[in-house]
C-alpha cells in the first residue's frame, strides 16, 4: 500500500450521493483547491448504501462500496486499518451531513504537526454547536451542575469528557491500543465507548478553537409511533444502556436512570404509550448493578 499523508479522513455515506453531502462536499473542494491542505489529508469514502454510486469527476480520495451496511464501527475499523497500513498519523471521522470550515481544517492541519510526537494526546475534538449551545465535548451528565466547559477554551482537557464522532481526530496508535473501535456499539454509543476507553488508558482530549455547526439527531419515534422510527429507537435504548452500565460511573447510571424516566413519564403524557414503555424499561435496566 502506498505510504498515506498524515491524516486519513473518512467519510461514511448512507442512502446518500456526493452531492447532497456537505462533509464530502467541502472537504473534497478544499482538497482541491488548496494544494498545503491536500500534502496532510487523505480522503476515503466509504459508502454503506445498497447500491454504488459513480464518483464525481472532481473527486480527489478513495470510494468504497459495502452495501452489507454493516455498521458504523466496522466501516471505521476498516479505516483504521488501512491508517495503520498506510503510516497515517490520525484519522479523521465524518458524518456525512457535517459542513466543514476552511478556519477547522487549517487548524486539523497545523495540530496534527505539531501534536504528532505528544503521544498522550489521543483526541482532538472540535466544538460541535447546535443553536449556539456546546454540544461536543461535555461533562458526564451528572456533572453539568458541577461547572460547565468554556465555549472560549481550548487546548488539553483535564478530567473525563464525553465527545462525538463528528470532526473528531484520533492517533491511530491510540485507537490500536485500545483494540479499535468497539463493534458491540455498531453505531449508537459508538463515539462515547471509544473515545472513554481513550481516555482511561491515558489518552487526552485537545479541544479545538473552531467550531462546527452540528444539528443534534433525535431518536424519539414519532405520534404515530412508525415502525422504523420505533425501532431505531430500540436500537439507541439497547446502546444506551450498554454504555452506561459497562462504563458509566454509579452516579452518572442513577442520574440517567432518572433522566430516562422522566422522559418515560413525558412521553405518556404525550400520548406515546410504545415510547413510554421502552424509556421505562431503559431506565430500569441503566440503573443496575454492573455486571
Amino acid at each position: 500500500m502506498a505510504r498515506l499523508k498524515p491524516i486519513l479522513a473518512i467519510v461514511v455515506l448512507y442512502k446518500m450521493h456526493f452531492s447532497a453531502s456537505p462533509s464530502y462536499g467541502t472537504l473534497n473542494a478544499a482538497l482541491r483547491e488548496r494544494a498545503e491542505l491536500a500534502s496532510k489529508i487523505d480522503l476515503l469514502v466509504v459508502d454503506n448504501s445498497p447500491e454504488a454510486q459513480a464518483t464525481p469527476a472532481d473527486f480527489c480520495g478513495r470510494y468504497v462500496h459495502d452495501g452489507t451496511n454493516s455498521g458504523l464501527a466496522s466501516r471505521y475499523n476498516y479505516a483504521l486499518r488501512e491508517a495503520v497500513a498506510g503510516g497515517a498519523t490520525w484519522l479523521l471521522l465524518l458524518d456525512q451531513d457535517t459542513t466543514l470550515t476552511d478556519g477547522y481544517l487549517d487548524e486539523l492541519a497545523e495540530l496534527s504537526t505539531r501534536l504528532a510526537g505528544e503521544e498522550t494526546i489521543a483526541i482532538v475534538a472540535p466544538k460541535l454547536i447546535d443553536v449556539n449551545t456546546l454540544q461536543s465535548p461535555h461533562l458526564p451528565r451528572y456533572r453539568r451542575s458541577e461547572y460547565a466547559l468554556d465555549l472560549q477554551s481550548y487546548g488539553v482537557l483535564g478530567g473525563l469528557v464525553r465527545a462525538y464522532n463528528s470532526g473528531a481526530m484520533l492517533r491511530v496508535s491510540a485507537l490500536q491500543a485500545i483494540g479499535g473501535f468497539p463493534e458491540a456499539y455498531w453505531l449508537d454509543y459508538l463515539d462515547h465507548a471509544t473515545m472513554h476507553q481513550l481516555q482511561v488508558r491515558g489518552g487526552q482530549v485537545y479541544l479545538t478553537q473552531a467550531r462546527l455547526q452540528h444539528e443534534m439527531s433525535i431518536h424519539r419515534a414519532d405520534k404515530h409511533e412508525d415502525p422504523a422510527h420505533a425501532e431505531r429507537h430500540r436500537n439507541q435504548l439497547r446502546a444506551e444502556i450498554r454504555f452506561y452500565r459497562e462504563f458509566g460511573s454509579v452516579q452518572e447510571r442513577l442520574w440517567h436512570r432518572a433522566s430516562l424516566a422522566k422522559q418515560a413519564l413525558r412521553s405518556a403524557r404525550d400520548g406515546f404509550p410504545a415510547e413510554a414503555m421502552r424509556l421505562m424499561r431503559a431506565a430500569v435496566a441503566v440503573g443496575m448493578v454492573k455486571e
